[in-house]
């Protein structure tokens, strides 16, 4: 079985001048955990976590204990991870559930030619596994 069988499609991205507020409302909203960021032409930059939404500090003097989102001008672009995120879609699905197991991932853009065409996840790994 490879990635493009069992990947999540359509797939929502972010530019990398999304603020942090908009990713997190449309990943709360869809129920992701992770989005691509892609430029204008689709190809991928990096990718955006709950876990890297959540890392980033509030700002100095904000009395909130809570999360960043009062923050200034933090974007996607500005926190998102960079490397090792591809999936290619030819990719064995067995092989990269224990790549992202390994590196601690739940999920993974998928992309053929450098554009993103889907995204895998733990929950599309365990779901293929269930209706064999």
């Amino acid at each position: 079985m490879r990635a493009r069988d069992i990947m999540t499609t359509p797939t929502f991205a972010l530019t990398p001048a999304a603020t942090l507020e908009e990713a997190a409302k449309v990943m709360t909203s869809h129920g992701f955990t992770a989005m691509p960021v892609v430029d204008a032409g689709g190809r991928l930059l990096g990718l955006l976590s709950e876990v890297d939404i959540l890392r980033v500090p509030a700002p100095a003097g904000d009395p909130d204990t809570g999360v960043l989102l009062d923050g200034g001008p933090r974007t996607a672009g500005s926190v998102m991870r960079t490397s090792g995120l591809a999936v290619p879609a030819d990719a064995d699905v067995a092989e990269l559930a224990r790549r992202m197991a390994d590196a601690g991932v739940r999920s993974a853009p998928v992309v053929e030619g450098g554009h993103v065409v889907g995204m895998i996840t733990f929950q599309d790994v365990l779901r293929a596994s269930a209706h064999r």
